[in-house]
């Protein structure tokens, strides 16, 4: 039986969409976690076991907010002058050697006001575009996320979002992390085996849980699965229900 087979899911939503080169791995001991239920018949056991592994951060992506606000018939101004501030930014981005960007298009909305008594009255509009930023030297994206001065202009606002830190083999180690579940959950069955006086035989079936990516030493998992994305170091768990022959 191919483990790839047991264990096909979707990371969750993770707004990182490249992944890069590898950093640094930092490997913890594969232990058990806290076994979810037995349940025993006369000829299987089931069980559940579980793997986990620390790991770091190799891959950032931090997203920009730029907006301006114009008058009723000053729209183009505002696209105008967005254009300038990306440009700026942009340059002072090449200048400290981040080359991975995006800078999606425009959007707007009419801003109104609303009397007490009567219609809304429209007032101009808001302009807005994103810059998106991709690193795998995670301090050296920190660093630039931490001093927007540069980025800020008289005529527009600058807001940032907090930096989304992944995990790039995140797919190759929950492979693994799976094989390491099922010796984990053959163990359970041989020690509850052992009990009766009876051996544990061949693994009649095996279906894997969700991926919980957690900062390191969180505790806090769900049945849809976690994706931490706020801390550099990082745990990844994953759990199998296994059937075993008696």
């Amino acid at each position: 039986m191919g483990i790839k087979n047991l264990f096909d899911y979707s990371v969750p939503l993770v707004s990182a969409a490249t992944i890069l080169t590898v950093g640094a791995v930092v490997v913890a001991s594969i232990g058990a976690y806290t076994a979810y239920d037995i349940k025993l018949s006369r000829d299987s056991v089931e069980v559940t076991g579980s793997a986990k592994e620390s790991v770091v951060s190799d891959t950032a992506r931090w997203i920009i907010n730029l907006d301006t606000k114009t008058g009723v018939n000053e729209q183009q101004v505002g696209y105008t002058r967005l254009d300038r501030a990306v440009a700026k930014i942009v340059s002072h981005l090449e200048s400290q050697g981040f080359t991975d960007y995006e800078t999606p298009s425009v959007t707007s909305f009419p801003n109104y006001t609303y009397p007490q008594y009567g219609e809304p009255i429209m007032t101009g509009f808001t302009v807005s575009r994103q810059i998106i930023v991709r690193s795998n030297d995670i301090d050296k994206i920190s660093l630039l996320a931490n001093n927007i001065e540069p980025f800020t202009g008289l005529d527009y606002n600058v807001t940032t979002q907090a930096l989304e830190l992944t995990y790039s083999k995140l797919d190759e180690m929950r492979v693994e992390l799976l094989s390491e579940a099922i010796k984990d959950a053959k163990a359970r069955a041989e020690a509850i085996a052992s009990e009766s006086g009876r051996s544990v035989g061949i693994l009649r079936n095996a279906s894997g849980g969700v991926v919980q990516v957690l900062p390191q030493g969180g505790v806090e998992i769900s049945d849809y699965g976690l994706y931490d994305t706020q801390s550099k170091n990082k745990e990844i768990m994953v759990t199998v229900r296994a059937n075993f022959e008696l």
